[in-house]
């Protein structure tokens, strides 16, 4: 007679390819960002990132007069490679006998729990940006329209403006008739959680940002870089007949392209 056995249920490899599969769809923001793998199977923590300097716009030329040349400049940006992790310890009573599915719900946590942590750098890396509008006192239809003319294109792309529910609640109530609903926008949704679209700016509540802050944000301002895909792995603890599951992501964020993100600062919320 076949026994079923833990082995058959906790299968790290079946997990592994599992919230693999499920974390690219869970990282929020991901849609933002420009995705690097080519650090995988190089040696080193740390990452030298060249960027360009923009060289300005372009100026009126009279007849027969020189073009101005500019100096075309590099920098760069460093950051360095962190692991996060997160695991859990299933006894043998939990799987086979316990309330629900507990192996599927140890691999959703894990999945929230990497991806949270991975929106939670992009946010951190976003407020980097030196492109700031900070002359407004709430989150409303002229803000948003002052902000987006802080880009440093002429670049009409969509775009995210992520912020508060509470000050999102605002901004809504005072877009009124030119507020677009989430389900009218159809297959041009750039991120998951899209809430409504206003001046061309599809909204995203979060929690994660504070009130009297907001991101503008268009696609590429984001450098997610992976050193290591997803890694999971088990282990038996045969005295207590548990099997501890852990996962761990090593990757890097940063702000890739400046010209891309703007923040809004506009303080505490007015109280009326």
């Amino acid at each position: 007679m076949a026994q079923t056995k833990l082995a058959n249920l906790v299968d790290p490899q079946v997990l592994a390819d599992m919230i693999s599969a499920e974390l690219e769809d869970a990282i929020r923001f991901s849609p933002l960002a420009a995705v690097d793998r080519t650090l995988v199977g190089r040696p080193g923590s740390t990452v030298t990132v060249p960027r360009f300097k923009y060289i300005g716009d372009a100026q009126d030329v009279a007849e027969g007069a020189a073009i101005d040349l500019a100096l075309l400049e590099t920098a760069t940006d460093e950051f360095s490679i962190k692991k996060v992790g997160k695991g859990v310890e299933l006894t043998d009573e939990a799987v086979l006998s316990g309330y629900g599915d507990p192996i599927g719900e140890a691999q959703k946590q894990i999945v929230m729990a990497i991806s949270n942590k991975v929106d939670n750098d992009t946010l951190e890396a976003l407020d980097s940006t030196t492109l700031v509008y900070s002359d407004a006192t709430e989150l409303n239809v002229e803000a948003v329209d002052a902000a987006q003319g802080i880009f440093n294109d002429e670049d009409d792309s969509p775009m995210v403006l992520i912020a508060s529910p509470a000050d999102v609640a605002n901004l809504r109530k005072d877009a009124s008739g030119d507020w677009a609903r989430a389900s009218e926008l159809g297959d041009q949704i750039l991120v998951s959680g899209v809430f409504g679209e206003v001046l061309g700016a599809q909204v995203v509540r979060s929690r994660k940002v504070p009130e009297g802050t907001a991101y503008l944000v268009k696609s590429g301002a984001i450098g997610l870089y992976l050193k290591r895909d997803i890694e999971i792995e088990t282990d038996r603890d045969i005295l207590h007949k548990s099997t501890v599951i852990t996962a761990d992501q090593h990757y890097g964020v940063h702000l890739y392209d400046e010209s891309k993100a703007v923040k809004i600062d506009f303080g505490a919320p007015v109280e009326g």
